[in-house]
C-alpha cells in the first residue's frame, strides 16, 4: 500500500557528523495560504516512530522516490529531523544535495517503536551506530516533558566520532535525575584510529555482554525492566541471544527495531 503524501516540509539545515558518513536534515512544515480562520494540519508523531519521506525528483533508483526514516526528533522540539547513512544510492545522493529551502513530502506516522504508556517499568536501550535516532526522539521527549520514566542506554559505536548525539545526550542526562547512559567502543584500536580525537577514552570498551549489562543494572531493575534494541540486524540478532539466552529475559519484555540501510 503506498503511502498518501498529506504533508510538505521545508529543509531548514543539515548537519554533518565528521568522521561518518552520517547526516541529519531539519525540516520545518510548510503552511500553504489557507482560508481565513482555518486551521492548518500539523504532522503529529509519537516519539520512537518512523515516517515516508518522499523526494519527488530520483532518478534511476529503483525503488523511487520514497523511503522511511525514524524522525529522530522529539515531538517537543520545532522541528523535524531525519538522520541516516548517506549511500551510494540515487535515492541518498539526492537527500544528500537537497538545499535548505528544497521541498520533500511526508506521510506517516507509523510503527510501535515508542515509548510504554505505563512509567512504573524502567526501560534498557540497546542501540548500534545509526539504531540510536528513535533513542534520540524518546530521551528527548522524556527529558522534556520530565516523565517518570528510568532509562538506562547501551550505546554501542566504533570509535568516539561515530557516536551520534553525544554533546546532547550528555546534556540530557545532566537534566534528566532518571536518565543513564553507557557508551562503549566496539573498535579496541579507537584511539589510534581517531586522529582527530586527542582525548583518552575512558568509557567502556568492546561490544555489549552479560558482564557489562550487570556492571550497571540491577537485579530488581533486570527482572522488571522492558529492553528495546535497535541498529543493524547483526547487532540486532546478537543482543536478542544475550537477552533471551544468557539474561533469560522473555520475550514480551523485548522490542527490537531493526536498521538495514540503503
Amino acid at each position: 500500500m503506498k503511502p498518501s503524501f498529506d504533508f510538505q516540509l521545508v529543509l531548514l539545515e543539515k548537519i554533518k557528523f565528521e568522521g561518518t558518513d552520517v547526516m541529519s536534515f531539519r525540516f520545518s512544515q510548510i503552511l500553504d495560504k489557507l482560508e481565513k480562520y482555518q486551521v492548518p494540519p500539523l504532522f503529529e508523531y509519537t516519539a520512537g516512530q518512523y515516517a515516508y519521506f518522499n523526494l519527488g525528483d530520483v532518478v534511476g533508483d529503483p525503488r523511487g522516490p520514497t523511503r522511511h526514516f525514524t524522525v529522530s526528533s522529539s515531538p517537543t522540539e520545532n522541528f523535524m529531523m531525519l538522520s541516516t547513512k548517506i549511500r551510494e544510492s540515487p535515492y541518498k545522493q539526492r537527500l544528500s544535495i537537497l538545499e535548505v529551502g528544497d521541498r520533500v513530502y511526508v506521510s506517516g506516522p507509523e510503527g510501535e517503536f515508542v515509548l510504554p504508556e505505563d512509567y512504573s517499568k524502567p526501560l534498557i536501550f540497546l542501540s548500534g551506530g545509526i539504531g540510536v535516532t528513535p533513542f534520540r526522539s524518546m530521551i528527548n521527549y522524556a527529558t522534556d516533558k520530565q516523565l517518570p520514566l528510568k532509562i538506562i542506554m547501551f550505546d554501542s559505536n566504533k570509535n568516539q566520532q561515530n557516536i551520534l548525539f553525544k554533546k546532547e545526550f550528555d546534556d540530557w542526562t545532566s537534566l534528566n535525575k532518571n536518565l543513564q547512559i553507557i557508551y562503549t567502543l566496539s573498535d579496541d584500536n579507537s584511539n589510534e584510529n581517531n586522529v582527530s580525537t586527542t582525548e583518552e577514552w575512558k568509557g567502556e570498551k568492546g561490544r555489549v555482554d552479560k558482564e557489562m549489562i550487570l556492571k550497571y543494572v540491577d537485579k530488581n531493575t533486570l527482572n522488571d525492566a522492558i529492553f528495546y534494541i535497535s541498529g543493524p540486524p547483526d547487532m540486532l540478532k546478537s543482543m536478542q541471544l544475550l537477552l533471551e539466552k544468557e539474561l533469560e529475559i522473555p520475550k514480551e519484555r523485548i522490542k527490537v527495531e531493526e536498521f538495514t540501510g540503503y
